[in-house]
């Protein structure tokens, strides 16, 4: 991750609410996975997701969705960061960036409108 990224914070609550009680949740890619809920309608989506234990049980979890069935966006990406506590998960952070297609706005990763 580049310092000079920009992200969008997301909120973590009502996400957590419906993971609270989910102890089928095994992984951390399978945690991501869930919030990340893209449209079926794309097809089979490319997912890059990588995950790296910062702390005993504390996750970072990176997914990046790139080429995207949109005429502006290329990419997106999600990192979150999420504990693992007994067969329970708590996100404690998501911030999110995106990419946009040549000619359609910015080609680095930030959070200006892509058009």
């Amino acid at each position: 991750v580049s310092c000079k990224e920009s992200f969008e914070e997301m909120d973590t609550e009502m996400f957590n609410k419906e993971i609270i009680q989910n102890t089928s949740i095994k992984s951390p890619e399978e945690l991501i996975l869930n919030y990340y809920n893209f449209s079926s309608s794309e097809g089979k989506p490319t997912f890059q997701i990588t995950k790296n234990e910062i702390d005993k049980n504390v996750f970072e979890i990176i997914l990046i969705h790139d080429n995207q069935q949109d005429d502006a966006q290329k990419a997106e990406k999600v990192i979150m960061i999420a504990e693992k506590i007994g067969d329970k998960w708590s996100v404690k952070k998501i911030s999110r960036n995106w990419k946009c297609y040549d000619g359609r706005g910015h080609t680095d990763w930030g959070i200006e409108n892509c058009n």
